[in-house]
């Protein structure tokens, strides 16, 4: 998933506006050959010793063993200049994104998930921020301040102490491949014990998240505003105290000034840690991968389990904007499509978990900076409005979402079939890298009982182009496209309005997506060059086999 995340997609960003100019072309055209014959000629087989040797970890990654001079080391520029806007695209997207989150979480609670209109109404947005009860209003409150700081130091501490396989991520620019635990089982079920165990206890209401929403939502826009403002001075204007981090990269910091907006919202460093000396194993405590996969991706489904029990005992607001929940629950008030989206989104984390390593090699750890893009986008965003979309939003109906059989019918229908493409399609990629990196023999490797065709890059990459990967060059993000559509297909029923808040969050995906992959596209451009041409040659579409 993820998350997550950059995990905004109405954003400006820099393409070339015309085709490849016409040496590049030619030279695509002249590569076709080559690129075809490198296709032909298998991976050398490497020692099963050597494959050993370099997933094996061994002693402390901090301190490094030549201690640099930060008055001599010299820095590149190599980030992107101008992207989503610059400086007020960093502004704007900074401002508009958490207005949108307030905004959709307003009609859910308020319009039973219509959209008000005019969405600049004053007057609704006074009654959001001032006469709402305290936690549901979007006020912040020391109470959903307080519960957001023990939630995320728990999933720290979990990460640091929880027992698991310590493995490699990817190469940086400065050549070394930081250390990470995989320890997020353990730490995904041991929420959850945590959670009903304090619920069991009488320490925490079970519908909590219900009733403090709208101060947790205003509360994630304030504490992650810190974190960057932190960002900004410690990894970017005194980028010479982590010269020797086992992360710093050449186009680490503050170049100038002029691109302050911009930095923020972008960042300043791709992958920031601290905590070296008491983690000396790791190389420090890693706040990207924790706040994208930790305190943002598990809240997620907790907040999902806390809108079921609001379900339950049928919380809502009275008339005067008073907050009501029955002394005792009702099964009835829960309807199937509360049970699936639940499970689905449960599932959904479950299988990141279970898969961990893979989030290694993924785009938002990879290659995006750490800055409010990232850190809104998972501790803010992700952890709050996924569960408002969808649960928030079955909440918020005065009907409860019952009888609803065709919507969910074709829901869990459209769910299935955007797993199964999401599921084959990777593993298919899995497969086809596996046998590469044990050193198998591609002549005799076979995709839907075809010899396999792929183009082998200049560089060493191997670029598959049969099966599902044939059909295009990014048709693996279909499935969860198609996955989000069910979702939302099952907040709908006969008597209930059209599900305009979850549709919100396909809006939001497909766009982020979409954007995503055209940067993607230009990253892959920039690395493979004319290989990439004689790979777009082979697989001409985009997303959508024989449209686009």
């Amino acid at each position: 998933a993820i998350l997550a995340q950059g995990h905004f997609g109405l954003e400006e960003r820099r393409r070339r506006a015309s085709p490849p100019p016409a040496p590049a072309l030619a030279a695509a055209v002249a590569s076709a050959m080559s690129a075809q014959k490198r296709s032909a000629t298998p991976p050398a087989k490497r020692p099963a010793a050597v494959a050993v040797q370099e997933q094996e970890v061994k002693g402390n990654v901090w301190p490094g063993p030549v201690p640099l001079d930060p008055e001599k080391v010299v820095r590149k520029q190599t980030r992107p200049i101008g992207e989503f806007g610059g400086n007020i695209g960093g502004v704007f997207w900074s401002v508009f994104v958490p207005i949108c989150i307030w905004y959709f979480y307003g009609c859910a609670i308020l319009e039973e998930g219509s959209l008000h209109m005019p969405p600049w109404d004053v007057a609704w947005w006074h009654k959001l921020y001032y006469e709402l009860p305290e936690g549901i209003a979007i006020r912040p409150t020391w109470k959903g301040a307080l519960a957001y700081i023990v939630w995320v130091i728990f999933q720290a501490v979990m990460e640091m102490v929880l027992p698991g396989k310590v493995v490699d991520g990817v190469r940086l620019k400065n050549g070394n491949r930081l250390k990470y635990p995989m320890n997020g089982m353990a730490a995904y079920f041991l929420s959850h014990v945590s959670v009903v165990a304090a619920c069991y206890a009488g320490i925490l209401d079970p519908t909590f998240v219900w009733k403090q929403m709208g101060a947790l939502l205003t509360g994630a826009v304030l504490s992650t505003f810190v974190v960057c403002v932190w960002m900004y001075i410690d990894f970017g204007l005194l980028w010479k105290r982590h010269v020797n981090d086992p992360e710093f990269e050449e186009d680490w910091g503050v170049f100038t000034l002029k691109e302050m907006a911009t930095d923020f919202w972008m960042g300043v460093a791709r992958n920031p840690r601290c905590l070296h000396s008491l983690l000396p194993s790791t190389g420090g405590f890693d706040i990207k991968r924790f706040s994208n996969a930790r305190a943002g991706l598990t809240i997620w489904i907790i907040c999902n389990w806390s809108y079921m029990a609001a379900i339950y005992f049928g919380c809502h607001l009275e008339a005067g904007g008073e907050p009501v929940c029955e002394a005792t629950g009702d099964w009835g008030r829960i309807g199937y499509s509360a049970i699936f989206i639940s499970l689905a989104h449960w599932y959904y984390i479950f299988d990141y978990n279970w898969n961990e390593p893979a989030y290694l090699t993924t785009t938002d750890l990879r290659h995006d900076l750490y800055g409010y893009m990232l850190s809104y986008g998972c501790c803010g965003f992700l952890a709050w409005f996924y569960p408002i979309a969808f649960m928030g939003y079955i909440a918020g109906q005065k009907t409860p979402l019952t009888g609803n059989h065709l919507n969910f019918g074709l829901g869990v229908t459209l769910y299935i079939i955007g797993m199964f493409l999401f599921r084959v399609t990777n593993i298919e990629k899995h497969n086809f890298r596996s046998f590469i990196a044990d050193g198998g023999d591609l002549t005799q490797y076979k995709v839907w009982g075809k010899q396999v065709e792929y183009i082998r890059t200049e560089e060493g990459s191997y670029l598959l182009c049969s099966g599902y990967w044939a059909l295009a060059r990014h048709f693996n993000y279909i499935g969860d496209m198609v996955m989000c559509v069910g979702w939302t297909v099952a907040c709908g029923g006969p008597k209930h309005g059209f599900p305009f808040v979850p549709l919100s969050y396909v809006a939001y995906f497909w766009i982020m997506d979409l954007h995503r992959l055209w940067r993607d596209e230009e990253r892959c451009e920039a690395k493979y060059k004319k290989d990439w041409y004689a790979y777009k040659e082979k697989v001409p579409y985009f997303i959508l086999p024989g449209i686009f």
